[in-house]
């Protein structure tokens, strides 16, 4: 993810907004955006660009970028499946970022609003 791309959660919450505004196509279109890019990404093999200015920290030799790639899909999936209300598929896909990750505050804040 670079510095200038939208991050995962404001999308889910423009989802809602639109939601909230009961324009349920808009809503369902940013939920389905989140899903999409994560099942279309969630393999990839990531690699550094080395000449990309935009990378949000200097990550260059400290990270398994395979895995903040499968943590940040799984993160995006996990919003979208929330947002068409289907908990049960969203709350395992936080589930399952906070098993590669157990420090990921977005995953926790929003498997909590999935509910029991």
């Amino acid at each position: 993810m670079y510095y200038n791309d939208q991050p995962p959660d404001m999308i889910f919450y423009q989802g809602l907004a639109w939601r909230r505004l009961g324009v349920d196509k808009e809503a369902k279109r940013r939920f389905n955006k989140l899903i999409d890019y994560a099942e279309r990404h969630l393999n990839d093999d990531v690699k550094f660009d080395y000449f990309a200015v935009s990378l949000p920290d200097f990550l260059v030799f400290e990270d398994d970028l395979n895995k903040r790639n499968r943590i940040h899909c799984r993160y995006m999936r996990g919003l979208g499946l929330l947002g068409l209300g289907r908990e049960r598929e969203a709350k395992e896909e936080l589930a399952s970022v906070l098993a590669l990750e157990a420090n990921h505050a977005g995953a926790k804040i929003h498997l909590a609003l999935a509910g029991d």
